[in-house]
């Protein structure tokens, strides 16, 4: 039978390793604010495109195309890239009382995952992505990204490298207090370890 030490001891072992085993969670990262319109210039909304550093009209390596628009009184653009899309897939709303603006988006079968989406207010808009997991919601608190300006435009909803697969995950990392946990787990063992024998 394990003594309380040992138990305590391989407990927390488990519990580092598997924290330290876990993979690495996504989050959506905010690209900035650019001035501007996303997708303003020749071209129109289908030769719009995003990228990590900003959205420009035609794709290069790496970019992706827009998906879909939504204006704040309702009205819709949609790309030629994505017949599917018919704009029931996404729901956006603002909460006036605390200018927060969100959104989900439910895909169909064949319709594209979303990898980026820029929110466009005043004179700019505001960009963000997320290449390695599919986006298919948010709540943004619009105040930090247009003070003094409440509400929005439009958001716009890009794809991922022309509806190729997204690049694969980085290598998790364990982060500093999983390691230490870790540690303590395999020192806790030592000691119960060496307790046993010294009483033995």
């Amino acid at each position: 039978m394990k003594t309380p030490t040992t138990f305590l001891a391989a407990t927390v072992l488990a519990a580092g390793l598997a924290l330290a085993a876990g993979p690495a969670k996504a989050a959506i990262i905010y690209a900035g604010n650019f001035s501007g319109t996303e997708c303003g210039g020749a071209g129109g909304f289908s030769n719009c495109y995003a990228t990590t550093t900003g959205t420009q009209q035609g794709a290069t390596p790496g970019a992706s195309p827009t998906v879909y628009k939504r204006e704040s009184g309702g009205g819709q653009a949609f790309s030629n890239k994505f017949p599917t899309i018919t704009g029931s897939e996404f729901v956006v709303s603002l909460n006036n009382a605390t200018n927060e603006l969100s959104f989900t988006y439910t895909p169909g079968a064949s319709d594209p995952e979303i990898h980026y989406f820029a929110i466009k207010q005043a004179n700019g808009f505001a960009l963000f992505y997320d290449l390695t997991t599919a986006i298919t919601s948010f709540t943004a608190d619009l105040d930090t990204y247009f003070p003094g300006n409440p509400g929005f435009s439009h958001i716009t909803f890009f794809d991922t490298n022309g509806s190729t697969t997204p690049p694969p995950p980085p290598t998790p990392v364990p982060e500093p207090a999983s390691m230490a946990l870790f540690g303590a787990g395999l020192l806790g063992l030592g000691l119960a370890r060496r307790r046993r024998r010294q009483q033995a």
